[in-house]
């Protein structure tokens, strides 16, 4: 056993809507052994409250200090650049939430930063401003790079996907917070408050867990339950520290 965890939600905790019994257990051990654990997400959409009530209702005791959202870390770097700074926000509730708990401005024009998280219902006007604001000087940041989701109905652009379209037209790289960029898991070890030999990210995407977790130089479990398997990551050559069907393997 690690230290400390971080632990992906959407195929690690939970599928869909249904519970993955085996992390679930592997979270009340954790907790009756004291271990430090946060589970991560690149979800913008819902406040750190949202994803708490989600997991609790699907039978995880958890509380908001286990939960670190995309959102959580843009607003985190966002403070130690400039906690007066005004912004221009595409997104929903979870970004918008959490840049009003910290006092943040947002305003429609004269931004200081350009803020973008998954937005369902963002319309040319809005895209149009946000690059006007950016062309005008204004810096630009995404909560993730994700550039699909699959929903009940299929697979959607994700925010990279809205991103990609803002940074065509304007010819500047957004700066990404979740994973697998460093300032997810740079916030994440911040939180867990150990060293890096002593916390291993635990996920079920080669793309996002594994390989960000690489970069950042932390220890990875890999888990079967989610979009993934064993025999996807033969052909990679960088290889997650542990291998696991789920997590009651692991010990």
């Amino acid at each position: 056993m690690y230290k400390g965890y971080l632990i992906d939600l959407d195929g690690v905790a939970y599928l869909g809507n249904k519970v993955i019994p085996t992390c679930r257990d592997f979270i009340l051990k954790l907790n009756q052994e004291n271990i430090k654990y946060c589970f991560v997400t690149n979800n913008s959409s819902r406040t750190t409250t949202e994803v708490c009530e989600h997991l609790n209702s699907i039978g995880y005791k958890v509380n908001e200090e286990n939960i670190i959202t995309s959102s959580e870390v843009t607003v985190n770097y966002l403070k130690k650049e400039n906690k007066d700074a005004k912004v221009f926000l595409i997104g929903m509730t979870g970004i918008r939430t959490e840049l009003e708990k910290n006092n943040f401005l947002i305003v429609d024009d004269s931004a200081d930063y350009v803020v973008v998280g998954l937005d369902m219902h963002v319309n040319f006007a809005k895209l149009a401003a946000a690059c006007q604001e950016i062309l005008n000087g204004a810096k630009f940041i995404s909560t993730n790079s994700d550039m699909r989701l699959l929903k009940d109905t299929g697979m959607v652009p994700g925010n990279g996907a809205i991103c990609k379209l803002i940074e065509a037209t304007t010819q500047v790289e957004p700066l990404y917070m979740g994973k697998p960029q460093l300032e997810m898991f740079e916030y994440g070890l911040e939180k867990l408050a150990l060293n890096k030999e002593d916390v291993a990210m635990i996920g079920d995407n080669y793309f996002t867990d594994i390989l960000g977790a690489h970069q950042f130089g932390i220890s990875s479990i890999f888990v079967e339950t989610g979009i993934m398997k064993k025999t996807d990551l033969e052909n990679y050559t960088i290889k997650p520290t542990i291998m696991v069907k789920d997590l009651s393997e692991l010990k």
